[in-house]
């Protein structure tokens, strides 16, 4: 029996098809983990992440839905179970919210299969995630970004938006992350089986 097919890339005739769109009421509150040294407003373009412009032309902003879905992305990411508390408290937290509803390509639920894709976007190569990233930013859809699941932990939905949402979304900083969650960031720690140095 064959095994799955190369992962397709994207080609000129995507640009017919609709994208699935998923809506985020505006009273949603979005949750980000950054290095307290720089803007929790940060739309990446280094290549580095996997919805990132492959030729640096438009910046991301990586955020998650709930805490648990920052937490994983930033200290999961890497073997073993063990954190340090001056690691974590390099990272502070940030609620980010829009000024208007936004539309999220569905790349957690059957916005897939709508669009003949699969999970391997969500899991596989870098470099064909954003190839698909930079045909969703070019679609006449133009669609704010899209939602996606944690590859760490994939019932936490993230979202990577596009950089022209940056004039929509107003910034509250919440400080580090074990004063954000308070008697919550030990039940955090235990979810997920982490140790705390």
């Amino acid at each position: 029996m064959a095994g799955p097919k190369r992962f397709p890339r994207p080609t000129a005739a995507f640009n017919e098809t609709a994208l699935a769109l998923i809506r985020v009421p505006r009273s949603h509150r979005w949750v980000r983990l950054y290095r307290s040294k720089h803007s929790p407003l940060h739309f990446g373009s280094s290549g580095e992440n996997r919805f990132d412009a492959p030729d640096g032309t438009f910046g991301m902003l990586y955020l998650a839905r709930q805490i648990n879905g920052s937490f994983v992305e930033v200290f999961c990411r890497r073997p073993g179970r063990r954190l340090s508390e001056t690691h974590i408290r390099q990272f502070h937290v940030a609620e980010i919210q829009a000024s208007r509803g936004l539309k999220l390509i569905d790349l957690a639920g059957r916005g897939l299969v709508r669009m003949g894709l699969d999970a391997r976007l969500c899991s596989g190569s870098y470099k064909r995630a954003q190839e698909w990233s930079r045909a969703f930013y070019e679609h006449p859809d133009q669609a704010d970004g899209v939602l996606y699941p944690s590859r760490h932990d994939p019932k936490q939905q993230l979202a990577a938006l596009f950089d022209r949402t940056e004039t929509l979304l107003k910034v509250r900083e919440c400080g580090p992350l074990d004063d954000y969650l308070g008697k919550d960031f030990f039940a955090l720690l235990d979810h997920y089986e982490i140790a705390l140095l």
